[in-house]
């Protein structure tokens, strides 16, 4: 009987932490409450457990950078209480945060931009932190399988009132195939950015 405890535990447990995990250094800048970013965090997190990716969230700190940071999957996530310097179609994803990928080495970096998250969460009405963890998941999602937008979900390139539809009523998701991308780009296996 307790063999059998432990085993039906054993199995849990295996099953539980069998995804793959990343870190994510929050760093915000501005008066954001720490309510909202709990609740961004926890809506990004939902979407990543979905594809099987854990996310383990930390308080900013100076962290790993470059190639290293890519290969300890170790992210830094800056909340900006601002706009871009470049505005763009208010839907667009790159008015609402951005990915800094270069050639030469992986990309660690990702900003998000709440003043334009929150008008546009407000003109929607959607949930802020929703939206927020959201575009947070879209901004990381690059990091794992590079530039390149797809035709629907969280990595399309502008979000239509079908997709913040999806968002409030939380059925925005990534795909199958986006999912098992960044596992491989997490297990440091294949090229993530091949289908």
């Amino acid at each position: 009987m307790h063999v059998r405890r432990w085993i039906c535990a054993f199995l849990f447990a295996t099953s539980v932490s069998a995804g793959e995990r990343m870190t994510v250094s929050v760093c915000t800048r501005g008066s954001l409450g720490q309510k909202l970013v709990t609740g961004a965090e926890a809506a990004a997190a939902a979407l990543f457990r979905r594809v099987d990716i854990e996310i383990l969230w930390t308080k900013c700190e100076i962290g790993l950078e470059g190639d290293e940071a890519s290969r300890q999957h170790w992210f830094t996530l800056r909340l900006r209480d601002g706009k871009p310097f470049v505005p763009a179609d208010p839907a667009a994803l790159d008015t609402l945060g951005e990915t800094f990928l270069s050639l030469d080495e992986p990309g660690y970096i990702v900003d998000v931009y709440y003043q334009v998250v929150e008008t546009l969460a407000t003109t929607q009405r959607v949930e802020p932190a929703s939206l927020l963890g959201c575009v947070i998941a879209h901004e990381l999602g690059h990091l794992l399988l590079g530039p390149g937008h797809t035709p629907r979900g969280v990595m399309r390139a502008n979000w239509n009132l079908g997709d913040l539809k999806a968002i409030r009523q939380g059925c925005l998701r990534f795909g199958p195939a986006e999912g098992a991308r960044m596992r491989r780009a997490l297990q440091g296996t294949g090229d993530p950015t091949a289908p």
